[in-house]
């Protein structure tokens, strides 16, 4: 998480490409039931996606991905995301 928070803080403002990425992305995902939209980061940087966050179920990790691979620009996807087991800790 902090190396993902350092490079958003030295990101500066993406270009129409990076933004445009983040913003298709979030929307697909929130066009989704039961997306995690509220509980994961997307940072693009020169098409690059990096997710953070956590998931409540494992197979939204692949869901996210696929979303992501879609999206043309996209060159490749860092994967920070943490997938916490509610029912056993």
């Amino acid at each position: 998480m902090n190396a993902l928070a350092s490079v958003a803080a030295e990101t500066k403002p993406g270009s129409a490409t990076d933004t445009s990425i983040r913003e298709r992305l979030y929307a697909e995902l929130k066009a989704q039931p039961l997306a995690p939209v509220g509980l994961i980061n997307i940072v693009v940087r020169n098409g690059v996606v990096h997710l953070s966050g956590t998931l409540f179920d494992e197979r939204h990790r692949g869901a996210i991905r696929v979303a992501a691979e879609r999206i043309p620009g996209v060159k490749a996807i860092e994967d920070h995301l943490i997938w916490v087991d509610l029912y056993h800790g």
